[in-house]
């Protein structure tokens, strides 16, 4: 891992001990140890369900077996590993993307780091802030609400606390607004003098938004910078003046759909009835009928074609893309992943609806 990552032998020592030993698969050749990666048990939210999941970290392939496509059979083995504990779908951030797409794996979500000049920060907030301890079930409290307004956030297993918490903590500290339940509340890293590392945060609506804001400008006399996590429709972006902020850094996070039955039964949908003929074509020539019944917000999901409901068929890959919702099915239809007759990608477009998922833990 330090060899793939650049990681000093401390960082690497506390990143295995935050996540386990348990969590570790590895791949021998010849008795050498070729390859390792760890395997994080979580789920994905989307439409307010939860959805059984699993991450893929830090795959690690040792200098001398680099290019001799070990790659490939380790990330199958892991993502057969996770069908077996029960994962509906298996998500990971590739470093190379093609090796990954020949594993089933597409688009599905976003990792976005935003940052703003402290200077540029609103002054006033209608929110008092206190202390809060870092391991103040509030907080987690705080979060389980923030992913049901949100997609594609995880179900933290401890692992992800304990890496979000992670040295250095000399500058760490939580605070939060409100008493019992917080309505709005950040984790702050204030080891770097030139930023503001804001690792964590949640504002119930955009006044809570604002006043984080304006909290965080009180740090503008000492850090120039703040930087955070945040979604597309970031709502802390949404309350920043026209100016004083930028994206510094964007990428994808990509899925495969393991079990696409417990996947659609387990997340939950904006409509509230509909049913809709799902083929999923394999680039074999394979192909599988689902029909998705939803009633009040929920599905069901049964094997066959319902006569007379509208349809679409998508490639097998791609319905991660559609799945989380990141590419609509008249996006997906135009680049030639899915097919569907008019009124099938009209209710397509409407049943995977939601929120742009995102993601802020690369684990």
């Amino acid at each position: 891992m330090r060899l793939a990552f650049g990681m000093t032998e401390e960082r690497t020592s506390e990143y295995v001990a935050n996540l386990g030993t348990d969590a570790f698969f590895v791949m021998r050749c010849g008795g050498a140890l070729s390859a390792c990666a760890a395997l994080l048990d979580t789920r994905h939210r989307f439409g307010g369900g939860w959805v059984p999941a699993a991450n893929i970290a830090h795959i690690a392939i040792a200098p001398e077996a680099r290019g001799s496509g070990l790659a490939r059979p380790l990330v199958n083995g892991l993502a057969g590993a996770a069908a077996e504990r029960g994962a509906a779908m298996v998500s990971l951030f590739a470093s190379a993307r093609p090796v990954y797409r020949k594993c089933g794996f597409e688009l599905a979500g976003s990792e976005i780091v935003y940052e703003a000049e402290t200077a540029a920060l609103p002054a006033k907030t209608e929110h008092s802030f206190r202390s809060v301890a870092l391991d103040d079930p509030a907080l987690r409290a705080a979060y389980d609400a923030k992913t049901q307004a949100e997609a594609g956030l995880l179900d933290r297993a401890e692992a992800h606390w304990h890496e979000l918490l992670r040295a250095p903590r000399q500058g760490l500290a939580a605070f939060g607004a409100g008493e019992a339940e917080l309505s709005a509340y950040a984790i702050i890293d204030a080891s770097d003098p030139n930023v503001l590392i804001v690792r964590d945060w949640f504002a119930a609506t955009g006044a809570e938004a604002t006043s984080l804001l304006a909290f965080f400008g009180r740090f503008r006399s000492v850090y120039p910078l703040v930087r955070w996590h945040g979604g597309p429709h970031d709502d802390l972006v949404a309350a920043m003046p026209d100016k004083g902020w930028r994206l510094l850094h964007q990428e994808e996070w990509l899925a495969r759909i393991l079990d696409p039955k417990a996947a659609l039964e387990a997340r939950g949908y904006v409509v509230r009835d509909a049913t809709l003929n799902l083929s999923i074509r394999e680039d074999g020539g394979g192909q599988s009928d689902l029909i998705l019944d939803i009633a009040g917000g929920r599905a069901s999901v049964r094997e066959g074609v319902e006569p007379g409901a509208p349809g679409v068929a998508v490639r097998s890959a791609f319905l991660s893309s559609l799945f989380t919702g990141f590419r609509s099915a008249s996006h997906l239809q135009r680049q030639g992943h899915l097919a569907a007759d008019a009124d099938g990608t009209r209710l397509a477009d409407l049943v995977f609806a939601g929120p742009p998922p995102w993601l802020a833990e690369h684990v």
